[in-house]
């Protein structure tokens, strides 16, 4: 695995704290909040949130590239292989989007400096341990790899939905809907296949559609 995808995929696997920041911009903390805003702040921070959910499509595509890795578990390999196959999907359905609404800009995510640092550090990290010829291996690594994978997705489902919820366009808000669903359903598979694997019984958590825990 070369060192680019690798280091996209760290990235878009250390997304909690970005992720979470941007759970609560896209809906400054309250929708009426939203209510509030001009069409141009609502634009603008909309157009923050599409951008970070697009970086983070654009490292998780790359998961694919763990394929050359030997897995023991096939129910592992496959849980991998759907989150890759749809990110790869959900960068080009953002990248139409973008095309169609002109106000939306994929390039800005609006994360401050010191936020972007801290970003890459938490990604250089990761990939140290994600590594497969020098980190964690086996079981290990692949325990590793989808306690990653549902920390990114649960951030993530919620960012889609505080997407759909700061939404007046009707088309956009269903697609950030839809988003929110596929990635409901990914992230409630990994769980349950950590559950399986390594924790040997059932959380106690509910996994429902995000916002509805």
């Amino acid at each position: 695995m070369t060192s680019r995808p690798l280091l996209a995929v760290a990235v878009a696997l250390a997304l909690a704290g970005c992720a979470g920041r941007a759970a609560k911009e896209p809906t400054a903390a309250r929708t009426d909040d939203v209510e509030k805003m001009s069409e141009t702040e609502r634009n603008r921070v909309l157009s923050h949130g599409y951008a970070q959910l697009y970086d983070a499509a654009n490292g998780l595509r790359w998961l694919d590239e763990f394929l050359l890795v030997k897995f023991e578990s096939d129910a592992t390999q496959k849980a991998i292989t759907d989150l890759a196959h749809y990110a790869t999907e959900l960068k080009k359905q953002l990248e139409d989007l973008a095309q169609k609404y002109p106000s939306l800009s994929l390039q800005d995510d609006g994360l401050p400096l010191l936020e972007r640092n801290k970003r890459q550090m938490q990604a250089r990290d990761r990939a140290k341990t994600l590594a497969p010829l020098v980190g964690a291996k086996g079981a290990d690594f692949e325990r590793t790899l989808l306690l990653t994978q549902s920390g990114a997705l649960n951030q993530l489902r919620f960012l889609a939905q505080a997407i759909a919820d700061a939404e007046k366009s009707s088309p956009r808000r269903e697609f950030g809907l839809g988003v929110q669903k596929r990635l409901d359903g990914i992230y409630v598979e990994v769980v349950k296949l950590l559950d399986r694997r390594f924790f040997r019984r059932p959380a106690d958590t509910p996994m429902g559609a995000a916002g509805k825990e």
